[in-house]
């Protein structure tokens, strides 16, 4: 059963004028979590919905705080780490 979660990942009190808009940071978030099993898609938005994250998964696979844990590893290529919340939209 694939589960679609949206995460929000707040950068802004690391880097105040991040923009979600990096190819760097978007390109490691997809490259890190597709590459996690029950992962099977990862939608980085940017624009109006900056710091949304989609991720369909298998939740008996990766389950929610398991995908949070590996967000709040990723780091932010400026300094310090993503700041991540489930979100329920």
């Amino acid at each position: 059963m694939i589960t679609r979660t949206a995460f929000h990942l707040d950068c802004h009190p690391i880097i105040p004028e991040c923009g979600f808009d990096c190819p760097k940071c978007i390109q490691k978030i997809e490259t890190t979590l597709t590459s996690k099993d029950g992962v099977s898609t990862v939608y980085v938005k940017e624009g109006a919905e900056e710091g949304k994250v989609i991720v369909e998964h298998n939740p008996a696979i990766a389950t929610v705080d398991q995908l949070i844990e590996t967000l709040k590893m990723l780091p932010s290529f400026y300094e310090g780490f993503f700041i991540p919340t489930v979100t329920t939209s």
